[in-house]
């Protein structure tokens, strides 16, 4: 059943594609790619955008690191969920508060170290809906970084229409 005028249909995602980088936004997560050959300023940009449209974004990170680091990333404001012993090191999960700006910065400079390897992918947890969703696209849409967007709406999971609208 389409949309009746004037309302506007509930997004189930959107995504934004650039050369080497790419967000998608659901209601629940936003699942972020980082290839190869970007600009690594990128990675700040994005993720204070994020932090700033909703600063109850959490990320889960696993760590393998000596029992006495695991009080370091707590210092700088990660959240210690779990860890277990795994050899001579600990596997630690933590919860990384986009709300405490020290554990965001950490969580910034973690993702440069990984870039100057491979590929990083990565899912963070938020309070997304139609407004936000809106919203983050809005802002991150201002960064110039990419090249497509789509988005996918509730109706189009109906059968309605299963192609992609652009954004």
């Amino acid at each position: 059943m389409p949309c009746a005028p004037g309302v506007r249909p509930e997004p189930v995602s959107m995504e934004l594609e650039g050369s080497a980088v790419s967000i998608i936004l659901t209601q629940g997560s936003i699942n972020i790619w980082f290839g190869k050959n970007f600009d690594r300023s990128l990675i700040a940009k994005i993720l204070v955008i994020v932090s700033r449209v909703d600063s109850a974004t959490e990320h889960e990170k696993e760590v393998i690191c000596p029992f006495e680091e695991i009080s370091e990333f707590e210092s700088n404001g990660y959240i210690l969920t779990s860890y277990a012993r795994r050899g001579d090191k600990y596997r630690a999960i933590f919860v990384v508060p986009f709300s405490n700006t020290r554990a965001l910065e950490k969580f910034i400079e973690s993702i440069y170290e990984d870039t100057e390897h491979e590929d990083v992918r990565f899912t963070l947890y938020w309070r997304g809906g139609r407004a936000r969703m809106n919203i983050m696209k809005d802002e991150l849409g201002r960064l110039n970084c990419f090249s497509t967007s789509h988005v996918v709406y509730r109706e189009d999971l109906n059968g309605k229409n299963l192609n992609r609208n652009p954004g």
